[in-house]
């Protein structure tokens, strides 16, 4: 059997390790040839996606070289690719790819012997690793892409009388004049199909389904935005995704075979199981918050919390858990960005999980994970006959059915903001605010747009997260602030993540006019039931 050769996919600055690399060229110091130079001029220019993109396409190892720690010519660029590093190394170990695979070195441009030394022994410690176990996994077919047509009539935008309600209640065409759901459809009834597909009106459409709510023809805006997506994606489209795209990368590494996770050191001293022992036991999908944890620990997104607050919220109930150690990312994202292909492996992998561990009815704390395995998995997984829940839904019942009783006093005002997808997508507006006008000392007070009429935290599955989006989050934080709450509670991990992410940077005029301090249902409820992390 042929040896195997690593292949190293190096990452190097201008000025210091790509010309540490030079220097070993010139001067015939010999290493191994299993790296590939990417120059850029500051490591600390290296996202994390870029690495994970690297692993994605089958590298074996990537290293990311910069200058010594006080010689950086940026500043401190290269403090800032250490840290990126450190965190990518943490995404690696959850994913089952291993942090070994992941190294930075400092690198002098007078340092070839350190670059070469560096390779030859990262060649080594790869060769015992063995090859990326991304490389093995097969490709599934790619689904069949929908028409314009077929998309037109499934979502029956044929009946589209042009009223303009649509842009008139859009949170994005508010800000935007360019952007117009009225326009897009007009486009397609035109049989425009070109300017849709590469226009970029396809991905600032947040889905939110506020469109929807005020159509007399009950025009499927959203579906025909997620559905013109898969053709755009085909055509090498994807919009701006945050980040550069590194969620859609472990999104994407998680819908392929190989991967062996360790996703639940973060379990210790909760009670779970792997598999379901009696016929009414209930898992917790846990999803995506361990990744978000470190992808916005930038922004203090601390989502593992809300996992850790669920969990323990049914332990203090009286349920022990199914937590499955295999489980994948729902696919909400990748569906809704156009690629059905990375959707459906997800889908087919989380389902033989969840049938395995012989589970019939799944909690979730996501409103995008409820949506998705409620109503998305049913169109690809045949004979799914799952019940999924809102945790919001489970506390609710044990409220009326007398089960749940609260320990302590909280004393706070807060207002609420409805996820879109737990909202406008689900239906669930009054079940959140039964719980939270339960817990002791809570006062509940309404913003202006609630309910049905609540407006969306500004960003949906990753994509065009810029100016409008951040004007609609102030907004928002501002509408809260005007109900003079403490608190703005939130049933959805993103709404706090993007909320939050607003309030770290700079905003126009006054922060006491946006500043609101923002958490998720299940802080608040864990702390009543004195079962969160402040007790």
């Amino acid at each position: 059997m042929a040896s195997f050769e690593p292949e190293i996919v190096a990452f190097t600055c201008n000025w210091c390790a790509y010309a540490g690399a030079d220097y070993a060229g010139v001067s015939r110091i010999q290493y191994p040839a299993n790296v590939r130079i990417i120059r850029v001029m500051c490591s600390g220019r290296v996202e994390p996606s870029f690495i994970l993109k690297a692993f994605e396409e089958g590298a074996d190892g990537v290293l990311v070289g910069g200058c010594h720690e006080a010689d950086c010519h940026y500043m401190s660029g290269n403090l800032k690719a250490r840290d990126r590093v450190e965190s990518t190394k943490e995404l690696l170990a959850l994913l089952g790819l291993g942090p070994e695979r992941l190294r930075i070195k400092w690198v002098n441009a007078n340092e070839g012997e350190a670059f070469a030394s560096e390779i030859d022994d990262f060649v080594k410690v790869l060769s015992k690793l063995g090859q990326n176990p991304l490389k093995k996994s097969r490709k599934s077919a790619e689904p069949a892409v929908p028409g314009f047509e077929q998309i037109m009539k499934s979502t029956d935008a044929y009946l589209c009388v042009e009223c303009g309600k649509c842009t008139a209640s859009c949170p994005v065409a508010r800000r935007d004049e360019g952007f117009s759901p009225r326009a897009t459809v007009e486009e397609s009834l035109e049989k425009r199909h070109t300017e849709i597909e590469t226009g970029q009106q396809l991905w600032e459409c947040l889905t939110c389904r506020t469109c929807e709510q005020r159509c007399p023809y009950n025009v499927r805006f959203s579906d025909f935005i997620r559905d013109s997506r898969i053709e755009a994606r085909t055509l090498g489209l994807d919009g701006n995704p945050t980040q550069s795209g590194q969620m859609y990368s472990w999104m994407r590494m998680m819908a392929k075979d190989g991967l062996k996770q360790d996703r639940l050191s973060w379990l210790d001293g909760l009670k779970v199981k792997h598999k379901a022992t009696a016929k009414n036991d209930i898992m917790f999908f846990v999803g995506c918050l361990p990744h978000f944890d470190i992808s916005h620990r930038h922004i203090g997104s601390n989502s593992l919390d809300i996992a850790r607050d669920s969990i323990a919220i049914l332990n203090a109930i009286g349920i022990t858990p199914v937590v499955l150690t295999d489980e994948r990312c729902c696919g909400h994202d990748l569906l809704f960005s156009g690629d059905t292909r990375s959707f459906e492996e997800l889908a087919r992998k989380n389902a033989r999980a969840i049938r395995a561990a012989e589970v019939k009815k799944i909690a979730v704390s996501c409103p995008e994970g409820y949506q998705t395995l409620s109503q998305a998995y049913p169109a690809v997984i045949k004979g799914w006959d799952v019940k999924v829940i809102h945790i919001s839904e489970l506390l609710a019942e044990r409220l009326e059915a007398g089960k749940l009783k609260f320990k302590k006093d909280i004393n706070l005002k807060v207002t609420y903001q409805d996820p879109c997808r737990l909202g406008r997508y689900m239906g669930v507006y009054s079940e959140p605010r039964k719980v939270i006008e339960a817990l002791p000392g809570v006062e509940l007070v309404e913003m202006e747009h609630h309910g049905p009429d609540a407006v969306c935290c500004g960003v949906s599955s990753w994509i065009s997260c810029g100016a409008t989006a951040k004007s609609i989050q102030l907004s928002r934080l501002s509408e809260a602030r005007a109900t003079n709450a403490d608190l703005l509670v939130t049933s959805c991990p993103k709404c706090l993540i993007h909320f939050r992410c607003a309030l770290s940077g700079k905003v126009p005029g006054e922060k006491d006019d946006f500043e609101i301090a923002v958490e998720d249902l299940t802080s608040l409820v864990a702390n009543a039931l004195g079962v969160g992390g402040d007790n």
